[in-house]
């Protein structure tokens, strides 16, 4: 008689899950940015639209009165020449902001 051999069972260890995706080591945060950038724009547009507009009526009334008296407010007066270039200065950071906002 044939010795009977016994079935030898097998060890199986299922393999462990693995995720095709990685996830990204930096997220993107673009979106998000650019909303808060296009927010805070907005709020500091309104406030420095409003200085330039004060401040260019301000160089306008100077300049009128240095015409129609015979004050010279012109480029040698210092508190001129300080108004001339923050109107200017606030022009460009104007500037700088509705690029931000694109």
């Amino acid at each position: 008689m044939p010795k009977k051999r016994k079935k030898r069972k097998d060890i199986v260890v299922p393999a462990p899950h693995f995720r095709s995706e990685k996830e990204a080591l930096l997220k993107d945060t673009t979106g998000v940015e650019a909303f808060d950038v296009f927010k805070v724009s907005e709020k500091i547009g309104r406030r420095l639209s409003g200085l330039m507009i004060a401040v260019g009526a301000l160089l306008s009334l100077f300049s009128l009165v240095s015409i129609l008296t015979s004050i010279k407010f012109t480029f040698s007066n210092p508190i001129f020449l300080g108004a001339l270039g923050f109107l200017g200065a606030i022009n460009i950071f104007c500037g700088l902001m509705l690029l931000a906002k694109k």
